[in-house]
């Protein structure tokens, strides 16, 4: 052996070495790691100045004496153990340059890349750091079978364990092959990544010879070899959510492996959501893992003196018993793992009084390797093999043998079998873990610089305080490029948990850019995140709205409550009474001051209520204690019980019916639409109607061609408004009494139990006489409650009040029916500032019964037409003109004369005599005598005169020309 180190040649000469290489990613070390002892002249080397420098160890071998097989690295420990004799031996371990990846820790997010992408970005963070040259290379089968990952975060994990981690999760491996240069770093060595089995090389030595130990042969050879079957999982089953596609995407693959008379072992994992971007994704990692564990499942462990022995290189075995009539195939191994003990005989030309003898030097110059390989450095001339060790290797018991010069331990498969790295050890753990988030994660909502940013489904973008760039919350540089620009360049979008969320139903809240929200993660994945909640933050004002800070790092906002108790005299201080939650329009998100919407909880002891308004219009519900409020202050008192504001209109709109009632129901025991006082109502006018009607018409005081009583249109739409009043509805009847098709209860399927079935009649609420149509029923509950309710069969607007209904206005008031009118009461009273007109196309009827209330006031009856002023004219424009009384009729003129007016005859008849003016003549007749008496009497010849009586003018009175030739054509009397 030879040893080149930037000390200068032969320095430092190498005395014993313990090199342990393998095809990786391991957990022990980075796949290669050289511990030796050296010693020199020099017992004063100035270790400082060694640590980080290249360094070269050449093996001999029996290929050439002239060309060494070399071992390149970097000097990672060094350390003086003793000097005397004019010579000190010093330790060294030596190891590549992935193993300076372990001392550098970071968090950093990588987005839309593979993972060759992203190995190679954080190697080349490395390139020109200190004396470090890293090189690597990827022969891969397929690189397109690598896609690119959505969001890939390395998190609070240094970067060889983060590459170790990825390459694992892919399938992939790794090894370090060795090269001699003329370079100043001495050598190089690089690392190949690759995933198939294709990429091991032949061993230059490409054919190992079995012999017996201590033979002696020209070539390098294995003298001690044996195979290990292992049990191990035959069957592995993954699945995998993916929340965008409702996908389980369910993995399942089966080990090749013949593991005898044992059962079919299986192993289930959850490895948490979309771990796998599609199907054949997740297919190609599962085999990876099986692939890992069959190849594990037979081995070859082998000791021998085959110096370019080296992982990743296969060989073939010849001259074994056990393999002599193998196929080929089955005689071709590749070395996965192998240890080198070598030493140079440098016993005869150093004292022998050195501090450490050789044994002792390597019993600790790894405590990373295994007593069993260390051991492997004895000849085998007087020890035993023991069998394996857990680990698979073989252990040897001493019996004080020469120490040879040089021995390796390796263990090795067949080569047609894949190599995989293994996840996990025989007790389950992980060998490359993820890093688990315990707990939750602050974060800052981002955006391209919008008041708001979110995809289709509500998702957002977030970034971490971990973050490093541009925007960050801390002043670390980024390793490449901006990691932090608190914008929509980089981010995965990650769902906002809901209180609810169903098929277009559910609770929707979006954080806005700027909101410090609360992250949580799916399995404690860094790359799962979730929106649990949102945070406040900064200082808020004591007395006001606000916060004392203004913008914070990564484009944070400061947010401060709105509904807090503050320190100083009412009406901001409170003992924090109110919740509720306010929102903030979009435009004044980042400061709070804009328009707002709000839903407040008022808890103060005495004066509980809610408030449900929208600064837009000063629009606000208000229920319970009414109180002025804005943000946190409580301002004066309003009153009690509910109130609906706002500056500009308002709508109520009912499709089924609106009840309006001040009728009050202690307890709210009743139904929403007991509307039992106005039902009651209605059937009193009903009755009252009737009844009057009736009368009337045996007095002849009914229109020609009216119906009966009970059948006039304003008695039928009385009875259609108690029906509709009295309908109900049973839950899970089919007859819902007159109750909408839209109204009633959806149909079931059978089977189905989320309703309750009625056996028997159902209700169907009272009749038009107000009388209760109530069948006798029954009830099954199957699910959910039962019984019936008041369900208006049509949309009515119902007004009820038990001490009166006002309704005023200093303009117009217009109330129209497209049908019937009814005014039913004890006494209507009709009052006009100016004119009241009553215009009616069919007639009018006006009866009264005449009798006086003993306990009005105002003892007359009748009716009574007075006009104070002005002229009193009736009419028949086209039909005949009776009065008629069963008693004296008066016809007088107290101020005036009275005038009586005929176009063709004018009569005066009573008792059987007549006074009749007919074509110029007057008549005079009596039965009995006829007395004419005056003063004077002037009985003179025939004359003529005209008459200037007329008949008032139709114009006087304003009425419809139209309307009064139909009034004539029927017979009726215009008034």
């Amino acid at each position: 052996m030879r040893l080149t180190t930037p000390a200068g040649n032969d320095v430092l000469l190498a005395e014993t070495a313990t090199i342990h290489e393998a095809i990786g990613p391991l957990s022990e070390h980075s796949g290669l790691r050289i511990a030796l002892t050296a010693v020199s002249e020099d017992a004063h080397l100035a270790l400082d100045a060694l640590l980080g420098q290249p360094a070269r160890l050449d093996l001999q071998t029996a290929l050439s004496r002239v060309e060494a097989r070399p071992f390149h690295g970097h000097i990672t420990a060094i350390s003086r153990l003793g000097a005397n004799g004019g010579f000190s031996r010093y330790r060294l371990i030596i190891e590549p340059w992935l193993a300076f990846l372990a001392h550098r820790q970071d968090s950093f997010i990588f987005q839309q890349r593979s993972v060759i992408e992203i190995v190679d970005a954080v190697f080349s963070r490395w390139v020109g750091q200190g004396c470090l040259n890293p090189a690597w290379r990827w022969d891969l089968a397929d690189p397109a079978r690598y896609p690119k990952r959505g969001t890939t975060t390395q998190y609070q994990e240094s970067d060889l364990a983060f590459v170790r981690r990825l390459l694992a999760e892919e399938g992939l491996f790794c090894w370090f092959e060795h090269a001699v240069d003329d370079t100043s770093a001495f050598g190089q060595h690089t690392l190949v990544i690759s995933d198939h089995n294709a990429a091991f090389t032949d061993n230059p030595q490409p054919v190992f010879r079995f012999t017996q130990p201590g033979a002696t042969m020209r070539d390098d050879s294995v003298d001690r070899w044996h195979g290990i079957r292992r049990l191990d999982t035959a069957v592995l089953a993954a699945g995998s959510w993916d929340y965008r596609s409702l996908d389980p995407r369910d993995q399942h693959d089966e080990s090749r492996i013949d593991n005898g008379h044992s059962p079919r072992l299986a192993a289930t994992d959850d490895p948490g959501q979309y771990a796998w971007q599609d199907r054949a994704h997740g297919e190609r990692m599962l085999r990876a893992q099986r692939e890992a564990i069959d190849a594990r499942a037979k081995q070859f462990l082998g000791q021998g003196t085959v110096r370019t022995a080296a992982p990743a290189s296969a060989f073939t075995l010849v001259e074994h018993a056990e393999h002599e009539f193998d196929p080929p195939e089955s005689r071709h191994f590749v070395i996965t793992d192998i240890i080198h003990c070598a030493r140079n005989n440098l016993d005869e030309h150093i004292p022998g009084g050195a501090s450490a003898t050789t044994d002792s030097v390597l019993s600790g110059t790894d405590g990373g390797l295994k007593p069993a390989l260390q051991k492997a450095a004895a000849a085998p001339q007087g020890h035993k093999s023991v069998g394996p060790d857990s680990s698979g290797r073989t252990a040897s018991e001493h019996s004080t043998p020469p120490v040879e010069l040089y021995r390796n331990h390796f263990r090795a498969i067949r080569s047609h079998i894949p190599w995989r790295p293994l996840m996990a050890d025989g007790h389950g753990r992980h060998i490359h873990p993820r890093p688990t988030v315990y707990g939750a994660l602050t974060a800052v909502v981002v955006g391209p610089g919008t008041p708001t940013h979110t995809d289709r489904d509500g998702r957002i973008l977030v970034q971490f305080p971990w973050q490093r760039g541009s925007h960050s919350a801390n002043r670390f540089d980024s390793a490449e490029h901006d990691n932090a620009p608190a914008s929509d360049a980089l981010g995965a979008w990650v769902r906002v948990m809901s209180p609810a969320a169903g098929a277009n139903w559910g609770g929707h809240w979006t954080p806005r850019p700027g909101q410090e929200v609360l992250v949580a993660f799916d399995h404690g994945n860094i790359d799962r995140p979730v929106i649990i909640g949102a945070l406040y933050n900064g200082q808020g004002n004591d007395d006001a709205p606000g916060n004392r800070l203004g913008a914070a790092t990564m484009a944070a906002s400061a947010n401060a409550p709105a509904f807090f108790a503050g320190r100083a005299a009412e009406p901001h201080r409170h003992n924090a009474s109110l919740s509720g939650l306010k929102t903030q329009q979009l435009s004044a998100s980042r400061h709070g001051q804009g328009g707002a919407n709000h839903l407040i909880f008022d808890d103060t002891p005495g004066e509980p209520r809610i408030s449900l308004g929208s600064t837009e219009y000063a629009s606000t519900l208000n229920l319970g204690h009414l109180k002025q409020q804005h943000d946190n202050a409580r301002l004066k008192d309003r009153g009690h019980g509910a109130e609906l504001t706002t500056h500009a209109a308002v709508a109520v709109r009912a499709g089924s019916g609106l009840l309006i009632s001040a009728d009050a129901r202690p307890g709210a025991s009743g139904t929403h639409l007991d509307s039992r006082e106005a039902l009651s109502q209605h059937e009193d006018g009903k009755s009252l109607t009737i009844a009057l009607a009736d009368v009337a018409a045996k007095q002849n005081a009914a229109l020609a061609g009216d119906a009966a009583a009970d059948q006039l249109p304003v008695s039928e739409g009385l009875s259609r408004g108690i029906d509709t009043l009295g309908a109900t509805a049973t839950r899970g009847s089919s007859a819902n009494g007159g109750l909408k098709p839209a109204l009633q209860p959806a149909a079931t399927a059978p089977g189905a139990s989320a309703h309750t079935v009625a056996q028997g009649h159902p209700s169907v609420g009272p009749d038009s006489s107000g009388q209760s149509r109530t069948g006798h029923a029954s009830f099954k509950t199957v699910a959910g409650g039962e019984g019936t309710v008041p369900a208006w069969s049509a949309p009515r607007l119902q007004y009820s009040a038990p001490a009166g209904i006002a309704q005023l206005t200093p303009a117009s008031a217009i109330l129209v029916a497209g049908k019937t009118l009814s005014l039913a009461g004890q006494d209507i009273n009709l009052v006009a500032q100016g004119n009241h007109s009553l215009a009616v196309k069919d007639g009018i009827a006006l009866f009264t019964v005449g009798k006086a209330g003993g306990n009005k006031p105002n003892t007359e009856t009748g009716i009574a037409l007075h006009a104070a002023s002005g002229k009193v004219s009736v009419q028949a424009q086209s039909g005949q003109l009776r009065a008629a009384a069963n008693k004296t009729v008066t016809l007088a003129s107290t101020g005036a004369n009275l005038k009586a007016s005929a176009k063709t005859h004018l009569l005066a008849t009573a008792g059987g005599a007549y006074l009749k003016l007919e074509g110029g003549n007057i008549s005079l007749h009596a039965p009995g005598p006829v007395k004419l008496k005056a003063s004077m009497k002037n009985l003179t010849g025939p004359k003529s005169s005209s008459v200037g009586g007329s008949l008032p003018k139709a114009g006087d009175l304003r009425v419809c020309a139209a309307v009064a030739a139909q009034a004539g054509a029927s017979g009726a009397t215009a008034i």
